[in-house]
C-alpha cells in the first residue's frame, strides 16, 4: 500500500496546527505509575533523604490508594533520576558551549598549530 504527496501535505498542513494537550494534575484523569513517580519524584526524593526506604514509600503509596510493588517504584525512580541526570547535562553542555563561544578570545590573525619549526629553522 502506498500514499500520494497530496496526501502528505495535506497531513503536514493539518499536523502543524495541532496542539498537544499538556497533561496537569487538574482535574481528575487516570494516570499511569510511571507518570505518578515522575510527577511525585521531588516529594519521593525528598522522602529518601529523609532516610525512608523504597520498601516504606511504596507502603506509604499504597495507603494512599496508589497500589505499587516496592520493585516497580525502584524502577520507576531509577528512570525518572537517569532522565533527570540527561536533561541536566545536555543544559550543562548547552550552556557551556554558549559561554565558551562568548569567552573565546577574538584574533585576527590565524593561528595554525600545525606549522612548527623545524630544529634546522630554530639553530
Amino acid at each position: 500500500m502506498s500514499t500520494n504527496t497530496e496526501t502528505v501535505r495535506r497531513i503536514q498542513a493539518e499536523f502543524a496546527n495541532i496542539q498537544s494537550k499538556k497533561k496537569t494534575l487538574e482535574g481528575n484523569h487516570s494516570m499511569s505509575f510511571r507518570d505518578a513517580v515522575r510527577t511525585l519524584y521531588p516529594t519521593l526524593q525528598r522522602m529518601r533523604k529523609r532516610g525512608f526506604t523504597t520498601r516504606e514509600m511504596a507502603q506509604k503509596l499504597n495507603e494512599n490508594g496508589v497500589a505499587i510493588k516496592p520493585a516497580t517504584l525502584a524502577k520507576y525512580l531509577n528512570e525518572t533520576e537517569t532522565e533527570q541526570l540527561i536533561k541536566s547535562a545536555a543544559a550543562r553542555r548547552r550552556n557551556g558551549i554558549r559561554q565558551s563561544k562568548k569567552a573565546a578570545p577574538q584574533h585576527d590573525i590565524p593561528v595554525n598549530t600545525n606549522e612548527l619549526p623545524t630544529t634546522s629553522e630554530t639553530e
